[in-house]
């Protein structure tokens, strides 16, 4: 089970409410040729079925982990399947996006 309730992190991401956790995240995300509009469409989409574990830190708050498909141009008949790793900021409803790229196996 999800460690946070994602009508919550749909909520912040619709009002773009989403921090890069660092280089990474923001290069991963530039080099699908995604904006800010494409994260938080792709955010708004995910569904519980989406959702595949959480990971716990000593140090941190914990992450919720999504791959999911989403499809940038409505006209195209590809879609990107995307690893999503997350945590909503405590106190706040703002997603702190720890990774966002296609899956590494």
């Amino acid at each position: 089970m999800a460690e946070y309730d994602l009508g919550q992190v749909k909520a912040a991401a619709q009002n773009l409410d989403i921090e890069y956790r660092g280089r990474k995240v923001s290069r991963d995300i530039a080099n699908l040729g995604y904006d800010i509009q494409d994260v938080s469409a792709c955010i708004c989409q995910l569904s519980s079925n989406d959702f595949r574990k959480t990971h716990s830190y000593e140090s941190q708050p914990p992450d919720d982990e999504y791959i999911c498909r989403y499809k940038k141009d409505p006209e195209e008949d590809e879609y990107d399947e995307l690893y999503v790793k997350f945590c909503l900021l405590e106190g706040y409803l703002v997603i702190d996006l720890a990774s966002f790229h296609l899956p590494q196996y």
